[in-house]
C-alpha cells in the first residue's frame, strides 16, 4: 500500500486490514469501460420501471416497493408530479413542449408512514454536507459507493430477474458504524433512495428523448454529481469548478469526471492501492 495513503487512513482510525478488504470490494476492474458496462443494466431497469402500475391522478398514486430494510420501505408512487397534464417540459430531441408521463415520486416509508417531505436535490445535498462534521472516512466511503452506483457496479439480479442494488457487505458494515444515519434514515436506506432517484432520472431522460440509456444523462450524471459534491467536501475537488459546472450542459448537473484524477479523488476505487 502506498505509504501516504496508508498513513492518511491510519490517522482516521482505519486499520490496514479494513482498507484492504474494502478496496478489494470497491476497486474498479482493470480496463472496464464504465458507461458501456452500465447501459444494458440501466435499460432493463428503466423498462421495468415504466411498466410499474400508475394511478389515475397525483392523489390516487399506485405505489411499488423496490427496497425494504428493517422497518423502512423505499419505492415509488405513480404518477409523479411531472406526469401532470399541466406540467411542461421540452422534449430534448423534437423540442416539443410536453409533460413527462412516466414520472415517478420516490419515497421512503417507515412503518407505513412517509418519512419527511419530498426529498429534493437541494435537501439531499444539505444532508450530505452535514456529514463533513461527522466522519471523514465515512464520507469518503459514501462517495465511493455512490460513484459505483452510478454505473450499477453493485447491482445484481434477484429471483424475479430484476436488477437491484446490493451494497458490498464489508463496505456497508464499516459505513454503518461511521455514518449510522443521514437525515432521518439509516445510511443504507439513504443509498437505496439515491438508487431509486437515479432510476427516475433515467426514466425521465428516456421519455424525453435520450432513449434506452444510450448516454450518461440521467442516472450516471445524477449520481456523479453527488459523488462530486462529496469530493468537494473532502477537499479533493474544487468548489468553484463544481459550482461552475451547473451553468454548463447537462443542465442542473455537475458530474465528477469518470477518469481524470479519479483515483486521487477516491483511492478506494484504485486497483493498484495495495
Amino acid at each position: 500500500m502506498q505509504i501516504i495513503i496508508k498513513n492518511y487512513y491510519s490517522a482516521l482510525g482505519v486499520s490496514q486490514k479494513d482498507i484492504l478488504l474494502i478496496n478489494k470490494e470497491l476497486s474498479l476492474p482493470v480496463g472496464l469501460r464504465l458507461s458501456p458496462f452500465a447501459r444494458p443494466r440501466r435499460k432493463e431497469m428503466l423498462n421495468e420501471a415504466i411498466r410499474w402500475p400508475k394511478g389515475k391522478s397525483q392523489e390516487k398514486r399506485i405505489t411499488s416497493e423496490i427496497y425494504r430494510s428493517g422497518v423502512f420501505v423505499i419505492g415509488v408512487g405513480k404518477p409523479g408530479k411531472e406526469a401532470a397534464p399541466a406540467f411542461k417540459r421540452r422534449h430534448y430531441i423534437t423540442g416539443e413542449i410536453t409533460n413527462n408521463p412516466n414520472d415517478m415520486n420516490p419515497f421512503v416509508m417507515k412503518r407505513g408512514k412517509k418519512v419527511g417531505n419530498d426529498l429534493t436535490f437541494g435537501t439531499l445535498f444539505e444532508q450530505i454536507e452535514h456529514l463533513m462534521r461527522a466522519d471523514m472516512f465515512g464520507l469518503e466511503l459514501l462517495g465511493t459507493l455512490i460513484f459505483r452506483m452510478a454505473f450499477m457496479l453493485d447491482h445484481e439480479k434477484n429471483k424475479k430477474n430484476q436488477w437491484r442494488y446490493l451494497p458490498p457487505k464489508k463496505s456497508l458494515s464499516v459505513l454503518r458504524k461511521r455514518l449510522p444515519r443521514i437525515g432521518e434514515v439509516p445510511v443504507d436506506v439513504f443509498l437505496y433512495f439515491l438508487d431509486v432517484l437515479a432510476l427516475n432520472e433515467d426514466v425521465k431522460m428516456h421519455t424525453l428523448g435520450h432513449e434506452n440509456a444510450q448516454h450518461d444523462y440521467g442516472r450516471v450524471n445524477t449520481l456523479l454529481t453527488f459523488a462530486h459534491l462529496v469530493a468537494v467536501l473532502l477537499s479533493r475537488r474544487s468548489l468553484a469548478k463544481f459550482a461552475g459546472a451547473f451553468a454548463r450542459p447537462p443542465s442542473g448537473m455537475a458530474p465528477l469526471p469518470k477518469i481524470k484524477g479519479l483515483f486521487e479523488t477516491y483511492p478506494l476505487l484504485s486497483p493498484n492501492l495495495s
